[in-house]
């Protein structure tokens, strides 16, 4: 199968689509003897998309190659691989229809997020095909604070393993890839069994523009595979974004391999402060927006929202207004108009999460404002209406309020002293982001009393371009770099000295008499 196939095939929704094996060293290999993995499911019907296997031969066979194509990838010059990472932009680019239904078919997003997404991930690769050789240029800044005079060169770690997560399928991809690129590293890359779609995607995409054999191998699988894969020692680099369990499994099994980098992302407790002097309806907008972009399954979703106490009836009550009115509904059908802003949850298990915790939540709150509920109406898929619930008391230790719940929920509180709710929001140990509604000058007064390293002013906390500057903070991304700087990672520094004044002390050096 070629891309121009599977393309017909995604607009044609011929379902289930036949899995054509494992991509790996240019090629489409069958596995000798495997399990079915969990079939992709369609999260507005959950009808099957496609279905994979896997076996431990295949991943073995995929780190072997992607280990013997690292020292060719490496000696190729940098302006090279920026013209594959450009070709690759260029195609899915000339398959924009596909790749956008995909999201929406596979990931659940909405037309119009899908195609933010999109058109973000093409602006992306875009600026690091285009200024490559400046951005890795700038990884070398800090080794060059060692000695001016210096020539300084990057090398490649050597293979890296990458995660495909299901919220954010295509954004995380241009990150790990581009990142590969710029480095020189060969990157397997590993699915979801919630992104299996995806992840053929890409790999038929790479087949198409001449990529050279096991720059990119693709294994289809779980995180099952991916444990198999880290767990060869030939791998020098994870990425993952994922669960925090997951993240400490990668951490206790990579303690052991000396060298591997380890970059890893969780899930966000990220809170809104809705100042005295903010506009209430932006305010409302950015927390709608930042809760229910990707219906709260993003690291980046809003799930705090604390409010100048003032201004909370009014704001509630705004706030209460535009979820009512937000559009929830399949994003997968082609009818007249803008389509639904929320689509559903990403499988049954997620729902099912979500409602246990509406329990809790009731326990907790002074006031539910809306109950988060399993839509009837459509029976068949993963659908939810988003709650807000007003807390009272601030309990960071509970199993509600400090829980990451990746769904549309949002707990308010209200506050009187500024400082109060930068302290309660400082206490989550996966802060992503925190924005503020309000004056700038009043957060630029108080920038350095918050620990989140994403700051952000009269904006949501969920992303507007592909992603936040940062990482999030200890368990959401130990304060990582976001974008090219994942290949900061992905390489070290190596430096040829000059001989400069040291030959002339050489010579001066009273040799040691015998």
């Amino acid at each position: 199968m070629g891309l121009k196939v599977f393309a017909e095939q995604i607009a044609a929704r011929s379902f289930p689509l036949t899995w054509p094996g494992q991509y790996i060293d240019d090629k489409w290999v069958a596995p000798r003897r495997g399990t079915l993995l969990k079939p992709s499911l369609n999260p507005n019907d959950n009808t099957k998309l496609i279905e994979a296997g896997s076996d431990k031969d295949s991943v073995g066979a995929a780190v072997e190659a992607a280990f013997k194509a690292r020292k060719q990838i490496a000696e190729t010059p940098l302006a090279d691989r920026l013209v594959l990472l450009n070709r690759f932009r260029q195609t899915l680019a000339d398959y924009q229809t596909a790749v956008v239904d995909l999201m929406r078919f596979e990931a659940g997003k909405p037309r119009w997020e899908a195609q933010a997404d999109f058109d973000s991930a093409l602006r992306y690769l875009d600026w690091v095909a285009s200024k490559g050789e400046d951005i890795f240029e700038q990884l070398l800044s800090p080794a060059r604070l060692g000695q001016t005079q210096a020539e300084f060169k990057m090398l490649p770690i050597g293979v890296t393993a990458a995660y495909l997560p299901f919220s954010t399928p295509l954004t995380s991809f241009v990150f790990y890839f581009g990142a590969t690129m710029l480095a020189g590293c060969p990157l397997i890359l590993n699915s979801s069994s919630h992104a299996l779609l995806s992840s053929m995607l890409y790999a038929l995409t790479a087949q198409q523009i001449g990529l050279p054999p096991s720059w990119l191998n693709v294994v289809f699988g779980n995180f099952n595979s991916f444990k198999q894969i880290f767990s060869d020692k030939r791998i020098s680099a994870v990425l993952y974004t994922g669960s925090r369990e997951h993240c400490d499994v990668i951490r206790l099994e990579s303690r052991s391999h000396v060298g591997r980098q380890v970059v890893l992302q969780s899930g966000g407790k990220n809170a809104v402060i809705v100042h005295s002097s903010a506009d209430l309806e932006h305010a409302v907008r950015c927390v709608v927006y930042g809760a229910l972009k990707s219906a709260g399954q993003r690291c980046t979703s809003t799930s705090r929202v604390f409010v100048y106490r003032s201004l909370m009836p009014e704001f509630n009550e705004r706030l209460y207004a535009a979820f009512n009115k937000i559009p929830i509904g399949r994003t997968d059908l082609d009818e007249p108009g803008e389509g639904p802003l929320v689509g559903p949850l990403y499988s049954d298990k997620a729902v099912e999460k979500f409602l246990r915790f509406q329990t809790m939540a009731s326990r907790e709150s002074e006031k539910t404002l809306l109950w988060g509920k399993a839509i009837e109406t459509l029976p068949k898929g993963n659908f939810v209406t988003p709650s807000l619930h007003h807390v009272p008391k601030f309990d960071d230790s509970s199993a509600y309020q400090g829980n990451v719940l990746f769904s549309p929920d949002v707990a308010i509180y209200d506050y009187d002293v500024l400082d109060t709710a930068i302290d309660q929001i400082n206490t989550t140990d996966a802060a992503f982001a925190v924005s503020f509604i309000g004056d700038p000058d009043v957060l630029r007064a108080r920038r350095q009393m918050f620990l989140a390293p994403n700051l952000l002013v009269n904006q949501p906390t969920a992303e507007m371009e592909a992603t936040l500057p940062l990482a999030g903070r200890l368990q959401s991304g130990h304060h990582r770099y976001h974008g090219p700087g994942i290949a900061l990672y992905l390489c070290y520094p190596q430096v040829q000295a000059p001989g400069g004044d040291a030959e002339a002390q050489i010579r001066q050096w009273p040799w040691p008499r015998f």
